[in-house]
């Protein structure tokens, strides 16, 4: 007898999730032991806070965040865009970051664009992007409408002779 499609696919589904699995099983309150035994392996790495707290990765895209010998949150890389064309792809990712509350200016956003002459990662601002798209094909700096014509203002309040 031949093993359905279905049972195929699922099979495969099921080797592919095994390293995060553990991950979504977490739960705040769990203690360290609990959460290693979930995971099926300690930490890749931990960062220590000022608060007393650490973040434990285990890996680039999973991390946990605790305080006082319990797990109090977690968190995951987010794929914001992802396009994929013959020429290449472009991926915009929020990297999973644990921190105390406040530390939030510290998380990690990426872009990688894949093509065929190698791949490039790092971070784009897309206002700084804009801004100078914007001067390169006026070829002059754009200016505020409020610095355009600092006279125009006055000029349409000033009744005519």
């Amino acid at each position: 007898m031949r093993p359905s499609l279905m049972t195929a696919v699922l099979a495969l589904a099921a080797t592919g999730c095994a390293t995060t699995s553990g991950f979504e099983q977490l739960y705040p309150g769990m203690t360290p032991a609990q959460v290693a035994n979930t995971m099926g392996k300690g930490p890749a790495r931990a960062q220590e806070f000022q608060d007393g707290s650490s973040a434990w990765y285990f890996d680039e895209d999973h991390c946990v965040l605790m305080r006082d010998n319990v797990l109090v949150g977690k968190s995951t890389t987010e794929t914001r865009t992802a396009v994929h064309t013959p020429l290449g792809s472009l991926k915009d990712q929020d990297k999973a970051f644990c921190g105390p509350p406040g530390s939030e200016g510290t998380a990690n956003r990426e872009q990688t664009l894949q093509t065929p002459l190698g791949t490039f990662k790092g971070t784009v601002d897309p206002a700084a992007v804009t801004e100078q798209v914007k001067n390169s094909v006026r070829g002059q700096k754009v200016a505020s409408p409020a610095q355009a014509s600092p006279d125009a203002g006055a000029q349409a309040t000033q009744p005519a002779p």
